[in-house]
């Protein structure tokens, strides 16, 4: 006979193998024995954040920076529900968190006894897959059911596509007592990729399409690639027929890719749309940003959309999805190189997208020079005197959107929560990473965005080199500048939240260093200090609502004021 809680003692053991080497842990009673189990396994690092929507964030911000699976623990009732936005925004970034939720034993599901939900495939929508546990494993059976559950869901986690997945574990009372020692023959099991290839023949349609199509567009998607695939894309790129997206979180910088699709296509004309209009549309990594990317490609769709991917996922973003490719993009994009000359491309696409973007960077600068302190001259100040080496992170809502007015700074590198664009969980994101890498990182948030996540700065695993930027327009300023109608007036307020929150008071609460500027003058002094001092720190940068509406739709007047 085994102890009753030999499988709960092996859990921590299971994940080590698989290469968990973090778990963050909520606080809680029903998720004692969990708690007990992860922190007496040396090879993974506990963390106790008390938040559990918090918690979820920065352990999706370690999953990001690591690539590694992550532990979440929580005990039972709605502690679990609070995962649900981390899990949601991990699920459509692929990121692996295994989730274990303390649960009641089934016979106590329904029947008036304190902090009992319906756990079972709680996550359901929003996980690769859901596990439920035995309660005891005193059984022989019954410990290599268990045992054999945790290995999958791991290794689930961390087969590509990566992704969450749920493990409910039902606990009995007594909960605090001691657990036996590790089980030495826990069987890990392992899955083994083979790859995936194009075949000959595909192979050569392939190229036979790539080389009738004289206006090849390649849109890279938010990801962190490696050094390999910018190469690759760099060399394609030699192709006069062939112009190259992409946005500043995609993290492929180069001076040939039009980084900027926002500001490009709100100055593209109705003459112009024809000429900027694919043959062939490839897209690679993750969605895009860009709105009017989006809305252009849908209204003048390319004959052909290749998606290329490790694995199918039948994104259909534009509408005109033909060919579903899974291949990793550098394999793919290793095939190409070989079947161009660009000495004999008949059609210069390229010339005639880097003609209007040295039109649009022009008239950008001219129009940067006399903008008043706003939100947009904020932008353009603090995006320059970032440190090189940065982790950027940006906030939903109008960070990530003004941010992609601005070149991309190939010496930093760019991340947001654009699995699901939700403001809930971006400093907590941000904090994770930094925790997990250690490099010097800066979020910009909303001061929604803030206030909403502010148990963000409620733990005790804030490094020195984070620092939080806080743009405060008093509240849901996003919704002046984006188009709506004349409705909006009539219920403004449920959109546009002006508070009274102190800022300020914030940080000084979680003894986090405050900073303050309403001008362009003292923002761009406080920039070397705020950079440069130790500990964490909150910068807030209070701009004026109505110059920001004023300024933002000034900006795009102007850009759309370009001829050709």
């Amino acid at each position: 006979m085994n102890s009753p809680r030999q499988g709960i003692r092996n859990i921590p053991l299971i994940c080590a193998h698989h290469g968990l080497k973090h778990a963050v842990i909520t606080p809680g009673s029903r998720n004692a024995p969990l708690i007990i189990a992860f922190n007496q396994c040396d090879d993974i690092t506990c963390l106790s954040i008390t938040d559990e929507r918090s918690a979820g964030y920065f352990a999706l911000g370690i999953a990001r920076i690591s690539f590694e699976p992550v532990a979440l623990v929580c005990t039972s009732g709605t502690a679990a529900l609070n995962f649900g936005p981390a899990i949601a925004e991990a699920y459509y970034q692929n990121l692996p968190l295994v989730i274990f939720t303390a649960d009641r034993p089934p016979e106590w599901i329904d029947q008036a006894d304190g902090q009992t939900i319906r756990q079972a495939e709680v996550f359901k929508n929003h996980v690769k897959k859901s596990f439920v546990l035995p309660v005891e494993t005193s059984d022989k059976a019954d410990l290599w059911y268990h045992n054999r559950l945790v290995s999958q869901a791991v290794d689930l986690a961390c087969q590509l596509p990566q992704g969450p997945v749920h493990i409910n574990v039902p606990l009995r009372e007594p909960l605090y007592d001691k657990l036996p020692a590790a089980s030495g023959d826990v069987r890990i099991i392992r899955t083994v990729s083979a790859g995936m290839e194009i075949s000959d023949d595909e192979t050569h349609t392939l190229q036979e399409k790539w080389k009738q199509a004289k206006k090849k567009l390649i849109i890279a998607g938010f990801g962190t690639p490696g050094k390999k695939l910018l190469r690759l894309l760099a060399e394609v790129n030699k192709d006069k027929s062939v112009v190259i997206i992409a946005e500043n979180l995609s993290n492929l910088a180069d001076e040939t890719f039009i980084d900027t699709p926002e500001r490009f296509f709100a100055a593209a004309g109705d003459d112009e749309n024809e000429d900027f209009r694919p043959d062939l549309l490839v897209t690679l990594a993750g969605a895009v940003v860009s709105k009017r990317l989006k809305q252009f490609l849908r209204l003048h769709k390319p004959s052909e959309h290749w998606d290329i991917s490790p694995w199918p996922r039948f994104t259909d973003t534009y509408q005109s999805l033909t060919r579903n490719i899974m291949v990793s993009p550098e394999l793919f994009l290793e095939k190409i190189p070989a079947i161009y000359s660009p000495d004999t491309v008949s059609f210069d696409y390229k010339g005639i997208f880097i003609q209007k973007e040295k039109m649009i960077r022009s008239n950008h600068h001219s129009f940067m020079k006399q903008v008043p302190f706003s939100d947009l001259k904020a932008f353009e100040q603090i995006l320059e005197a970032i440190p090189p080496g940065t982790d950027l992170h940006l906030a939903n809502s109008t960070p990530v959107r003004y941010a992609q007015l601005f070149n991309t700074r190939p010496d930093i590198r760019y991340y947001s929560n654009r699995g699901t664009s939700g403001i809930d969980g971006c400093v907590s994101a941000a904090a994770g990473a930094s925790f997990a890498s250690r490099n010097n990182t800066t979020v910009i948030a909303g001061d929604l965005a803030f206030i909403y996540d502010s148990s963000a700065i409620w733990n005790n695993y804030l490094t020195g080199h984070f620092r939080i930027i806080v743009m405060n327009n008093g509240g849901g300023n996003i919704f002046t500048l984006i188009e709506t109608s004349e409705e909006m007036e009539a219920i403004k307020e449920y959109f546009i939240t002006p508070h009274q929150v102190q800022i300020r008071h914030i940080a000084e609460a979680f003894g986090i260093k405050y900073y303050f500027c309403n001008d362009l003058v003292t923002l761009q002094k406080l920039m070397k200090i705020f950079f440069s001092v130790a500990g964490p720190s909150v910068l807030e940068v209070k701009t004026d609502a109505a110059v920001n509406t004023s300024a933002f739709k000034e900006y795009f007047r102007q850009i759309k004021n370009i001829k050709k």
